[in-house]
C-alpha cells in the first residue's frame, strides 16, 4: 500500500534531490539557464489574480469572457503593445475602465489591487539560482512586464548580483512569444541557443523558445520544478 507524504514533504522531497543531483557547468550540455519572473522566482500569479478580481468586485462572468478572447500569441492586442511599451498604461488603464468596470486594478499602481507587490519571490529559487552562479553558470531574467512594475520586481529581486543578463519586454520593445526577445537575450549572453535551459510558466512561450532552439523547462510548482531543472543540465536534454 502506497503509504502518502504528510503535508509539506514535496517541498524538502524536491530540495533534497536538487542537492544530490547538482552539477558543475564543466560537466553539463548547458551553460546558461533563463528564468521567467512571474510563477518562476515568484508564486504563481493564478490564484493571486483571482483573488485580486473578486476582492475589486469586478463582473465575474464578463471578465471570464474578456479573459476567454486574450491570444497571448496576437502582437496587436492592447496588453501586448502594454508590455513592449509601445501603450502608455494610462491609456491601458482608462481602456481596460470602459472596457469592464474593475478590471483595470490589477495593472494599477494606485489601486490596493495592483498585482506586483503582492507576488512574493520564492527562497528555494532564489537560492537556486545563487548555486547555480556559484558553480559556474550564466543565468538570465527574461519577463514580460510593465515599466511601472519593474521598481516592485527591483524591491524583492537584486537583479545585478543574480542574473548576467536581464531583460524586460518594456525596455526593449519586444515580448514573449516572439522569437525575436529570445534571440536578444541569447545574443546578450553571447551563447547558442542549444547550450540554454529556459524556465516559463506559460506554454506558448515555452513552445517559442524551443522553435529557436532552446531547452525549456514548462514550471507548474516553482520549487519542484528544481530537481526537472537539474535533470536536464545533468542530461542536457
Amino acid at each position: 500500500m502506497m503509504v502518502p507524504f504528510p503535508s509539506g514533504c514535496w517541498t524538502q522531497l524536491a530540495l533534497w534531490k536538487f542537492e544530490i543531483l547538482s552539477i558543475s557547468v564543466a560537466d553539463s550540455l548547458i551553460d546558461a539557464i533563463i528564468f521567467d519572473w512571474g510563477g518562476v522566482i515568484t508564486i504563481p500569479p493564478g490564484p493571486v489574480v483571482t483573488r485580486l478580481y473578486n476582492e475589486s468586485g469586478v463582473n465575474q462572468n464578463a471578465l471570464k469572457s474578456r479573459q476567454a478572447k486574450y491570444d497571448a500569441k496576437d502582437p496587436n492586442s492592447r496588453f501586448a503593445r502594454l508590455e513592449r511599451g509601445e501603450l502608455a498604461l494610462e491609456n491601458y488603464l482608462a481602456w481596460s475602465r470602459d472596457d469592464l468596470e474593475g478590471a483595470e486594478s490589477i495593472w494599477d499602481p494606485e489601486s490596493p489591487h495592483f498585482l506586483f507587490p503582492h507576488l512574493s519571490v520564492v527562497p528555494e529559487v532564489i537560492s537556486a539560482i545563487e548555486d547555480l552562479r556559484n558553480r559556474g553558470f550564466a543565468t538570465g531574467l527574461l519577463s514580460n512586464n510593465i515599466a511601472e512594475a519593474w521598481p516592485y520586481v527591483l524591491s524583492n529581486l537584486d537583479v545585478n548580483e543574480l542574473f548576467d543578463v536581464s531583460v524586460n519586454s518594456a525596455f526593449v520593445g519586444m515580448r514573449k512569444p516572439e522569437k525575436r526577445i529570445f534571440t536578444h537575450i541569447l545574443n546578450e549572453l553571447e551563447l547558442p541557443p542549444e547550450r540554454t535551459l529556459f524556465l516559463d510558466d506559460v506554454a506558448v512561450n515555452i513552445d517559442a523558445a524551443k522553435s529557436v532552439g532552446m531547452k525549456t523547462l514548462k514550471v507548474v510548482n516553482p520549487v519542484q520544478s528544481l530537481a526537472a531543472m537539474e535533470t536536464i543540465l545533468m542530461q542536457g536534454i
